[in-house]
């Protein structure tokens, strides 16, 4: 029998304030990193925003984790390339990466940039770069509902990311008062973030705005699971997030996600000896 998912708990997210790139950028936290045992696998997501284009950051480093970059409006282009609204940026770091050379933003870029951790087997792995363009991702369609695959699978519709950590990532958009269930496994996490309009999402159904964040309940046992969600009388667009945790105890600093503190001294060290490759030499599209 499939289990209904409901939504257990609500976060609202802060006002945004000042970022790291200077005057032009705002952020703020959708997820707060601190509580890994909540939200296992999702370590954090931030929500990025440039009204006036520009220079934005610098390179650096990740290794031992997954980022996910989804574009919600503008550009955002880099040495490794050029996303738009509705690209995906899946970079799987491995055991180290360096990515952010050069970049330059749009104005009015907005981007969510979640992070992933890894499972103990694939924090070693050598890294990738999946570039996943709009254009090219699977969608599954049912009246007055359109469910863009980007990972993971909705229907019939597949994705052709090669995952890291088992991940589900659909961006779901809904007519006024169109309803759309999506299958998930029952062991998966989740949350789902309203980009636009409002939904009643799960069963007993739950209302959630713009830009609130809906966490879905763990139920017990395996097999497959469902989320109803339901557009109120506006058109809604809403993005699902859902993965398989991970048994592991987090070490994090800085950009590095681990296991253990002598994981976490590893890319340190590996770093410093200029052991990480540019994510612009690992880059493929996908699709």
């Amino acid at each position: 029998m499939t289990a209904l998912r409901r939504i257990d708990r609500l976060f609202t997210p802060p006002p945004v304030g000042p970022g790291f790139a200077g005057p032009r950028h705002t952020a703020r936290l959708m997820v707060p990193p601190g509580d890994f045992a909540a939200t296992n696998p999702f370590f954090l997501m931030a929500d990025d925003y440039t009204k006036v284009g520009g220079e934005f950051g610098e390179a650096h480093p990740h290794a031992g984790l997954e980022t996910v970059t989804f574009m919600l409006s503008g550009s955002f282009e880099d040495f490794e390339g050029r996303l738009d609204p509705g690209d995906v940026e899946w970079m799987t770091s491995g055991r180290g990466i360096v990515h952010g050379k050069d970049t330059v933003t749009s104005n009015d870029m907005r981007l969510f940039q979640l992070w992933i951790a890894l499972p103990e087997n694939e924090r070693q792995s050598a890294p990738r770069v999946q570039r996943l363009r709009q254009r090219n991702m699977p969608v599954h369609k049912e009246p007055g509902a359109e469910a863009r695959v980007y990972s993971g699978k909705s229907g019939d519709a597949v994705a052709r990311t090669a995952n890291a950590a088992p991940v589900t990532l659909i961006d779901l958009r809904l007519e006024p008062n169109a309803s759309f269930e999506q299958e998930l496994p029952s062991s998966y996490n989740g949350f789902i973030v309203v980009i636009e309009g409002s939904v009643a999402a799960g069963d007993p159904a739950r209302a959630l705005v713009k830009d609130q964040i809906g966490w879905l309940d763990r139920p017990a046992g395996g097999g497959e699971s469902a989320l109803r969600l339901r557009a109120a009388d506006a058109a809604a667009r809403v993005l699902v997030y859902a993965g398989e945790p991970q048994e592991m105890r987090v070490a994090a600093r800085g950009p590095f996600i681990a296991g253990s503190e002598a994981e976490l001294a590893g890319y340190f060290a590996a770093y410093r000896r200029g052991e990480f490759p540019l994510a612009s030499s690992l880059r493929q599209e996908v699709g």
